[in-house]
């Protein structure tokens, strides 16, 4: 018994294909949607909430500006998408599930048409679980969103329009099919530049069809022209609605593809290996599981050719796959996922394969092919929805240290766009000021100074660099000019606190001398906090002779006989002025700031000062403790700490 004999039958019951649909549909929404935002957002994503909270403006001057590699028109989408649902990565992430349920139903009218029943509900059976389709519809990314657009514009074409058989004169002549046709391929193009593949393959088979119709000298041939002629005005409507972004971002997408093209371009079988593994096993397969499975698929391609509209099946995926193969060769920034938007031509393929070995061969052979397709799935979507978090890059508990301790009035300095997104998607109701990180010597000074001209304490996120970095032009001046009460790390991100520092004391009241020649001059503090303050102190150091090592200073916050509750390691002045560097006789100052943390007891607490070396971490003795001094550490001030709720002198 042949295999589309027994799908037919079961296809003849319009009630049970419906139910049929809807379940391979409840399904896709569910691959689609459960723990959507398990995994934290990424760079590519927080770039993209970036953008869908800049204006048109602002979005094309910073992606000219930063040599971003994307199209605007998905982020413009996003951005008024987010009005209506809100900006959290669930919000953002669940335009592109729906975008990619969207193209999982479509695909059953487009298979239906290029196939029969059997095969495209074997397409949409394959869509729904391919791992690829399901992972890029689980970003805040374009690429599903672009999918969709693409089959709305091959449809349009291809079936309402009638440019399968350019020849016949069978089509939807009214106009809204080609203002269709014509939005929807402007909005592929403008989320993904590769898109404008699709628009090379049906230019292609506009001008191919239209040129085989004039040499085999149809009686179509006037006909023939005038759909060659309309196909080639909405060419140029294209055109025309793009060409304004275009025209303003082209250069500088270049050179950011440029930039990102660093390694060598791919050998055919390089290629075609790693579009073939993605497409069948999704992103991050290896080894056998991705080589059977690609070559299994293969085989049921290589069976798709006894569909009667195999010309049009087979060069919706050559021509794009090819065009890509040369644009990568030239550029060879690439990814398997530029090609999104195959996936229906590909599980369309694949489901008329699986049709045409059950009546060649057995219903037998069609099972076993169609369970290792949907098998070969399974790792895929295991990766998915149990792969492990990379906690390196998470940057989450980070934003939840900001929010949890930010004041009304603080502002943040990121080292990356795509941070300024990871802020504005986690934490959208955090009215704090954001500023972008500058590195440039000439710039550094005048943008912190403006900081810290309305901002007493600033928020500096890094990324897999460090506030103690002497090399930073940024972090001289933040530790010469402020105060540090603050940093952590988390995973390859760095958070750190420095808040605005006063004028040096005019008199300095109280002075200490500790061994090996070294004297500390302060102004006693009395003061008191509550937890999430900031505990500002000025320190001098001198020393009366050369030094012969870099010695760590130590502020601690603590009771008499009990750990501390916050402290300050480091050499002086942050490292910029290390102790073996130290001139006799020429002071140095050294601003220190401690966070008073929020599970710290009620009650009163002495700050501490001492140096040590960090070698052996032997801690120098004072020369004559007094008060509540100890042998190695001088009290140099007395803190009352309230309750939460208390008001503090010391915000």
């Amino acid at each position: 018994m042949r295999l589309d004999f027994i799908l037919d039958k079961f296809n003849r019951k319009n009630k049970q294909l419906m139910v049929a649909l809807v379940i391979l549909l409840w399904v896709t929404f569910a691959l689609r949607v459960i723990q959507l935002d398990r995994l934290p957002l990424w760079w590519d994503e927080g770039l993209t909430a970036y953008y869908a909270h800049q204006s048109m403006p602002d979005l094309i001057r910073e992606e000219r500006a930063a040599q971003d590699t994307d199209p605007p028109i998905y982020r413009v989408t996003l951005g008024g998408w987010k009005t209506f649902v809100g900006s959290s990565p669930f919000a953002m992430r669940f335009g592109s599930a729906l975008a990619g349920i969207v193209t999982v139903a479509f695909t059953w009218t487009i298979g239906r048409w290029l196939t029969n029943k059997s095969s495209a509900l074997l397409a949409v059976l394959f869509l729904a679980l391919a791992p690829m389709q399901v992972y890029y519809a689980r970003e805040a990314k374009g690429y599903a969103f672009a999918a969709a657009c693409a089959l709305l514009s091959t449809y349009a074409w291809g079936r309402k329009l009638g440019y399968l058989d350019i020849e016949s004169p069978s089509h939807d002549t009214r106009a809204y099919w080609w203002v269709i046709y014509v939005l929807s391929t402007v909005v592929s193009v403008g989320t993904h530049y590769y898109l404008g593949l699709l628009v090379l393959w049906q230019g292609l088979w506009v001008v191919c069809t239209a040129g085989m119709a004039w040499v085999r000298k149809s009686q179509s041939r006037d006909r023939t022209l005038a759909r060659l002629g309309c196909w080639s005005l909405a060419a140029g409507a294209m055109a025309l609605l793009l060409s304004p972004w275009a025209l303003t971002v082209f250069t500088t997408t270049v050179g950011g593809v440029k930039g990102l093209s660093q390694h060598g371009s791919l050998s055919v079988w390089d290629y075609l290996g790693r579009v073939g593994s993605e497409f069948s096993a999704g992103p991050g397969a290896e080894g056998g599981t991705a080589l059977f499975a690609s070559c299994g698929l293969a085989i049921l391609v290589l069976g798709a050719l006894t569909s009667e509209k195999r010309g049009f099946l087979l060069t919706w995926l050559a021509v794009p796959l090819g065009g890509a193969y040369l644009i990568q060769a030239m550029y060879s920034f690439f990814s398997p996922r530029f090609l999104l938007f195959l996936g229906p031509a590909w599980c369309i393929l694949i489901g008329r394969g699986t049709v045409a070995l059950g009546r060649r061969f057995s219903v037998g052979v069609a099972i076993a092919s169609a369970v290792i397709v949907a098998g070969f799935s399974i790792p895929g979507l295991v990766r998915v929805y149990y792969g492990p978090v990379n906690e390196a890059e998470d940057p989450r508990p980070a934003i939840t240290q900001v929010r949890a301790w930010a004041r009304p009035g603080d502002a943040v300095l990121t080292a990356y766009t795509w941070q300024d997104g990871y802020f504005a998607s986690y934490a959208p109701d955090l009215q704090l000021d954001f500023y972008r990180n500058v590195y440039k010597a000439r710039n550094a000074p005048r943008l912190l100074e403006e900081i810290f001209s309305t901002h007493n304490r600033l928020w500096v996120v890094n990324y897999l660099a460090d506030v103690h970095d002497t090399f930073s032009p940024l972090n001289v001046w933040l530790n010469r000019n402020a105060a540090l009460a603050f940093d952590e790390w988390y995973g390859s991100t760095q958070l750190a606190l420095f808040v605005r520092a006063g004028d040096p004391p005019a008199t300095w009241m109280a002075h200490t001398s500790f061994e090996g020649g070294i004297t500390l001059d302060y102004v006693p503090l009395t003061m008191s906090a509550r937890p999430g303050d900031v505990l500002s102190l000025d320190l001098r150091w001198q020393a009366t002779r050369p030094l012969d090592r870099s010695y760590k200073v130590f502020v601690h916050l603590r009771q008499p006989t009990d750990r501390p509750v916050a402290q300050s390691d480091s050499e002086p002045v942050g490292g910029f002025e290390p102790a073996d560097a130290w001139r006799p006789g020429q002071p140095v100052l050294d601003r220190r700031a401690l966070l008073v943390p929020f599970d710290a007891t009620p009650g009163a607490y002495g700050l501490y000062v001492g140096i040590y070396d960090p070698d052996n971490g032997i801690r120098l003795s004072i020369a004559s403790p007094s008060g509540c001094d100890t042998l190695d550490s001088v009290c140099v001030g007395h803190v009352e700490i309230a309750s939460p709720g208390t008001s503090s002198a010391n915000p």
